[in-house]
């Protein structure tokens, strides 16, 4: 008769049929996606920050780059034949696609001048013709110039730098690819022709290709080994093979439509999407397996496949409908999120997780019902009664003990900080992780930070009091910490003015009136070299410029320091129109996490209310529903806890895994409290309801737990280092979960019991 009343066991055939058109339809989005290569991927389009970095390049440009570090096996670069193959890198780096500027030691301008004369030429006009006595001369002013050394030459001229700028569109996905190709065919055709000196290949340009190509690594491994996991676990808890195919075909069809409806949406893969089918097979894992599951212990209490299948899904249609909504709810939460991947991750999970819900009661017991299926016996079973009889005897030592682990667990949250580098989200599987190294220990630091410094009308910059407070505030930035080059036009008042009172002593560091040194600056400008100009460092008004700080080995929150002080700094030493706050891609991601963890912490509230009023009405219980948000933020906490005992620094993963894994958690709550709350309306005590618990739900919670922790898991072997720390970070919580559920949770349902059994007691005592 059940199998009378479901269709999909009527008509299995075209059930499977439809699905596969559904899935066809969808899945052919995939050819829709684009690479993203855009570094901004996780700014907010409409936010603050990211308009103030914008309204800084529309004055100065962008700064994309490509780095390009010569190293010569630790000789100096100074040497005549090294030099000369400089001068070689630096011709071929004009030839890149795209190239508007090459800046190096070669091509430095030079300010010389005499008694009648000015001048500003290369440092080394012609590289291949240097002696050693004028390579030693070479040296040594580049190692003087505070603008050289430290940028475009190591402090021990052991490594130089070759500073090659783009023009580039807004969306820039070929060039980015052309260019790439290019630096990276012209360093190995480079060392081909210069045996025994290298090229290192870093940037802002090569940073856009490592986050495609970091996408694109998480495909081919991230994919793969998750569904060889996955295939484990299913094996592992189900026992047999088909049906374990049966599943993982539900997961893919699943993952693989939803990633097809987010190209047809127009999503690009990045670094947050390429997480997704992971996600999607992850949290949609248990839900089959316990329908699965189910339907062979069916079997082996003599119904017929069909009977076996149809009480499978009846039992389990209303469990998987509620947990599916609350997993749904942290997922949706995510588009709180400040972050455009995060949102776009929590979308596409959702989108799953629906395609899921309807593959699970329609594709997989079609397909199941085609197959021949052997009855299973529940091992497993007795030692949940076990457990249960454990926890009922224990109960309130137990209780004490986990309210141990959870006071202490809280007090190592404040071991916890709010801290990740930028610079260090690949790991060193990527050669921009490499090369990106090799360039800060031997050459110059890659975080740059900028300051839009105005002057409060046209033409300020060339004011005396301008150009003696940007000066001070320099020579403050070289000053602090982490801090390796500075560069400023104050720089280039001084050598100008230095070079034009030659011989002579001058009176101030600093001509004293505007006209003089408007005129430095027009000299200065006329006589620079081809594809040489001042339109980076000073606006077109010459209201304002740039001060540009180049840091080394600097994590977020060094780089939030800096920003508070040199802005405090700024406020006590300069006009209010000389005032400004630091800006660039480096200050932005420094402040990400930041922004993403105020932005998820309303989202979590909500997604918690949310979850708690569903729960409350699922099982008419307002009890319940306060129950949910105590045990259910407890997890959290926990993971967090342990979390900061272990490793201490959290990023951008932490901004959303509170407010994704409060749906997740839930699921094993749920199942209890559902199991819990039958058994005591059919007579059962407290202590009877939750053995029964124990040995109905106790497997599915474990088989929740297990495939949620292994398949958040397996991001840890992600080369992007968000995407490690969110899977980490998930897993983290959720095997936390299981250990409320199991050992906590009970107490409290005794506790309670009690506590409203005594209650009673001294009512109808005093009645």
């Amino acid at each position: 008769m059940q199998k009378l009343r479901n269709p999909v066991l009527r008509f299995p055939r075209l059930t499977i049929a439809l699905c596969l058109a559904i899935f066809a339809v969808s899945v052919a989005g995939v050819f829709q996606f684009s690479l993203s290569y855009d570094t901004r991927v996780f700014f907010n389009p409409e936010g603050a920050d990211l308009a103030k970095l914008r309204d800084f390049e529309s004055k100065y440009g962008q700064n994309n780059d490509v780095l390009m570090v010569l190293w010569a096996n630790g000789r100096k670069v100074t040497e005549p034949d090294v030099l000369a193959a400089l001068g070689d890198l630096v011709s071929e780096a004009w030839r890149l696609p795209h190239s508007t500027r090459v800046d190096s030691l070669a091509n430095f301008p030079h300010v010389t001048a005499g008694a009648d004369s000015f001048a500003v030429a290369d440092l080394v006009p012609e590289p291949g013709k240097v002696t050693p006595d004028e390579a030693e001369k070479i040296e040594r002013i580049a190692l003087a110039d505070p603008l050289i050394r430290d940028r475009l030459l190591a402090s021990d001229a052991s490594a130089a730098g070759v500073l090659v700028n783009f023009n580039l569109p807004e969306e820039a996905s070929v060039e980015v690819q052309e260019i790439v190709a290019a630096s990276r065919a012209l360093a190995a055709s480079f060392e081909a022709d210069h045996p025994g000196i290298e090229v290192k290949l870093t940037g802002n340009v090569m940073l856009m290709a490592a986050f495609s190509e970091a996408a694109m690594s998480d495909v081919k491994v991230l994919i793969p080994v998750s569904l060889a996991i996955t295939a484990i676990v299913m094996f592992v808890f189900v026992r047999a093979v088909l049906p374990s195919v049966a599943i993982l075909s539900l997961l893919g069809l699943s993952s693989a439509a939803a990633m097809g409806l987010a190209g047809w949406y127009g999503y690009e893969i990045n670094t947050g999407t390429v997480a997704c089918p992971i996600i999607i097979m992850t949290v949609n894992m248990a839900a089959a397996v316990r329908i699965v599951t189910t339907a062979l212990g069916a079997l082996g209490r003599g119904l017929t496949r069909h009977e076996a299948i149809a009480e499978a899904i009846s039992i389990n249609l209303w469990p998987v409908t509620l947990t599916n909504a609350t997993t749904m709810i942290g997922f949706l939460a995510m588009n709180l999120a400040d972050a455009p991947p995060l949102r776009q991750q929590g979308n596409v999970v959702v989108v799953g997780i629906c395609l899921a819900y309807i593959f699970t009661f329609t594709w997989l017991p079609a397909l199941l019902s085609l197959m021949e299926l052997r009855p299973a016996v529940q091992r497993s079973e007795r030692v949940m009664v076990l457990l249960g009889h454990f926890v009922n005897r224990y109960y309130r030592q137990l209780f004490f003990l986990c309210s141990i682990i959870v006071v202490s667990c809280a007090i190592w949250l404040g071991n916890i900080r709010l801290d990740d580098d930028f610079a260090r989200y690949f790991d060193e599987r990527f050669d921009y992780r490499q090369d990106s190294d090799f360039a800060e220990k031997h050459l110059t630091g890659l975080n740059i930070v900028e300051f839009d410094v105005g002057s409060g009308r046209d033409g300020g910059v060339f004011e005396p009091g301008y150009q003696e407070k940007l000066a001070a505030f320099d020579a403050w930035l070289r000053e602090q910490p982490g801090v390796v080059s500075v560069l400023s036009i104050s720089h280039i008042t001084r050598r100008v003015h230095d070079a034009m009172n030659a011989g002579r002593n001058a009176e101030t560091e600093f001509p004293s009136d505007r006209e003089t040194i408007a005129q430095y600056f027009l000299l200065y400008e006329l006589s620079l070299p081809y594809g040489v100009s001042l339109n980076d460092q000073i606006n077109v008004s010459r209201s304002s410029s740039r001060v540009t700080a180049i840091l080394r080995k600097m994590s977020s929150s060094q780089i939030r320091d800096l920003d508070e002080r040199a802005t405090l700094w700024l406020a006590e030493n300069v006009p209010p129109e000389m005032q400004a706050r630091a800006t660039g891609v480096n200050v932005l991601f420094a402040n990400l996490s930041g922004i993403n963890i105020r932005s998820m912490m309303f989202a979590t509230l909500v997604s918690v209310l949310i979850i708690a009023v569903v729960v409350g009405l699922a099982l008419r219980s307002p009890v319940y529903g306060a129950l949910s948000i105590l045990l259910n933020m407890l997890p959290s906490l926990v993971g967090f806890g342990l979390w900061g005992l272990l490793y201490q620094d959290i990023g951008l993963a932490a901004s959303v895994v509170t407010a994704m894994t409060i749906g997740l958690v839930v699921d094993d709550t749920i199942y209890f409290l559902l199991m819990y709350q039958q058994a005591r309306a059919r007579g059962l005590d407290p202590e009877g309801a939750i053995n029964h618990v124990f040995a109905t739900v106790g497997v599915a919670m474990l088989v929740i737990t297990v495939s949620l922790t292994i398949g958040f898991g397996t991001l840890v072997f992600s080369g992007f280092e968000v995407n490690r720390s969110l899977g980490a970070m998930t897993a983290l919580v959720i095997m936390s979960n299981l250990f409320i559920d199991w050992l906590m949770l009970p107490p409290v349902m005794r506790i309670m019991e009690n506590a409203r059994s005594r209650a009673l007691r001294r009512a109808g005592a005093g009645g």
